[in-house]
């Protein structure tokens, strides 16, 4: 099943001025992160970005526009690293010693 797509138009970055279409989850994230809006939606005008809102907005904007000249460029990504370890820092997997029983919020 293949990805559905929506259309949205930059308002801010490198596509500034032009109607993009990508994943519908791309299009929530650079709606939400103000860099693009639903040329097709009723969208109320929000409150002017301060200085660090807008920053982030063109730095999320030219982040798409890389990843997307990455894709097209065919080259595979960075992989991700995991975070280091801290000494002594474990997680528990096992099984609770108390297999069979339900523990509450009221003991």
């Amino acid at each position: 099943m293949a990805d559905e797509t929506r259309e949205v138009e930059a308002i801010l970055g490198p596509y500034r001025g032009q109607r993009l279409t990508m994943t519908t989850a791309d299009a929530d994230a650079a709606i939400n992160d103000h860099w693009a809006r639903d040329p097709f939606g009723e969208d109320p005008p929000h409150d002017p970005l301060t200085e660090e809102e807008r920053n982030h907005a063109l730095e999320a904007s030219k982040a798409w526009a890389a990843a997307q000249q990455v894709a097209a460029a065919g080259e595979e990504p960075p992989p991700v690293e995991p975070p280091p370890e801290e000494d002594g820092a474990t997680r528990a997997m096992g099984a609770d010693d108390q297999s069979g029983k339900y523990r509450t919020r009221r003991r």
